[in-house]
């Protein structure tokens, strides 16, 4: 529990375009546009920092195109509010003719995902 006025923490974002023959290993703020930027999602995911999150992501659609593909693995909690953000992202993104595969996940948001039965949603079975 966390004193007034006191600050939480909200889940960290970055964004990096995979460098083309690097394996994955290495990172530039270049790539070819059929690349989706990988974004990379640590902390919590809550009711609190949902909001936050969910504007991010929907900046980085706008600024990098509709292909988006996600490393969970650093979430350490995700809620209901914290699914219904990358729910809210896909459907963004499929409007746009695009779409978001989760290619790394924590096994809190395995769970998470498998107990919602959204496995097929973000490519995690």
């Amino acid at each position: 529990m966390t004193s007034l006025g006191a600050q939480v923490p909200g889940p960290r974002i970055r964004v990096a375009l995979p460098v083309q023959g690097s394996g994955g290993a290495a990172f530039q703020p270049a790539a070819r546009a059929e690349t989706p930027p990988l974004v990379e999602i640590r902390g919590e995911i809550d009711a609190y920092s949902a909001a936050g999150l969910r504007d991010e992501l929907l900046r980085v659609i706008r600024r990098r195109g509709p292909r988006l593909a996600l490393d969970l693995s650093g979430v350490t909690f995700i809620d209901c509010a914290g699914v219904n953000v990358l729910l809210a992202t896909r459907r963004r993104a499929q409007l746009e003719g695009g779409s978001v595969q989760v290619v790394r996940a924590s096994p809190r948001v395995r769970r998470m995902v498998s107990l919602l039965g959204l496995g097929w949603a973000f490519g995690l079975q």
